[in-house]
């Protein structure tokens, strides 16, 4: 049964259903959707370099707005999060989700990245609030140092952690979801429960 040409999220989700309404085991259908997304891609060549991984910023805080392009179907983790679990250290936050999450291997997924530093594709004025048009494997948004994009990829290996084989790409982003709600309740019921200053 031939897969339908295509890199959008739509077209990848539609192609994992309709193998998997073929008998083929789940992990062995997103694996062939998403290496006939990256073959779509590289016949009509990549047109934005994809940010995955850590933000990084050289702007103190995080009042920087950074043009970057994150994969469709991706997830940003925002940068209180990564700071809380870093016990208020970013760099020390990136370093625990990239031991949950594993290094991401760029060239097997077909993603351009282009060193150190953030790659940046075109320039885009404003966020367009996660919306992608159709066929495209990038959405542009406005970034903050501190945040994390995730790859798909990176969301569907959850499922295993979590004991959800057949998780779905859909079903790993509102867990994380979830996760970010929870993470920030924790730190601010930490926060409530610090001892104020000394005073001299």
């Amino acid at each position: 049964m031939p897969l339908a040409k295509g890199k959008s999220q739509a077209t990848i989700s539609g192609n994992v259903r309709e193998m998997i309404a073929s008998g083929h085991p789940r992990d062995q259908a997103v694996a062939a959707a998403l290496s006939t997304a990256r073959r779509s891609r590289a016949e009509g060549g990549a047109t934005k370099k994809l940010h995955v991984g850590a933000i990084r910023s050289d702007v103190a805080g995080r009042s920087d707005h950074l043009n970057v392009h994150v994969p469709n179907g991706g997830y940003v983790l925002p940068a209180d999060v990564i700071s809380h679990f870093g016990e208020n250290n970013t760099a020390a936050g990136f370093k625990a989700f990239e031991r949950l999450f594993g290094t991401f291997d760029r060239t097997k997924a077909g993603v351009p990245y282009g060193g150190e530093g953030l790659p940046y594709g075109g320039i885009e004025p404003k966020a367009k609030g996660g919306k992608v048009k159709d066929g495209s494997d990038h959405v542009p948004i406005v970034a903050a140092g501190g945040e994390m994009s995730l790859h798909p990829d990176q969301i569907l290996r959850l499922g295993p952690l979590l004991g959800i084989p057949d998780m779905s790409l859909e079903d790993g982003h509102k867990i994380l979801d979830a996760f970010v709600l929870q993470a920030r309740a924790k730190h601010i019921k930490t926060l409530k429960n610090l001892a104020p200053p000394k005073k001299d």
